[in-house]
């Protein structure tokens, strides 16, 4: 497999994002893309990405900490393009910033 480019989000080849983290997180857990409108407060739309694992998530995002309860981490360019396939909302971060929930579905 190819090199990724985008190695600032803590992957370093496609194999790395397939492969669940040493310490794989159990459960059921539903994944939602929030925009907002660039320096904006209101929520403008939302979409649940769809396939994404929260291991898979976890490793994009360069492993941030996790506590199981609920998060909520800004999506930045670099996570871009591992994050489209998910979701059917056209990035376009001139106009929006966003950022995924997770919620444990139990």
């Amino acid at each position: 497999m190819e090199p990724i480019q985008h190695n600032n989000s803590g992957i370093n080849n496609v194999s790395d994002i397939q492969r669940p983290d040493k310490h794989h997180i159990k459960g059921k857990y539903e994944l939602i893309l929030n925009w907002y409108k660039v320096n904006g407060k209101n929520l403008l739309d939302e979409e649940i990405l769809v396939g994404l694992e929260i291991n898979t998530l976890l490793k994009i995002l360069g492993n941030p900490i996790w506590n199981d309860i609920y998060h909520c981490w800004a999506i930045e360019a670099k996570h871009i393009p591992y994050i489209q396939a998910y979701v059917q909302h056209q990035f376009n971060t001139d106009k929006f910033s966003y950022f995924i929930e997770v919620y444990h579905n139990q």
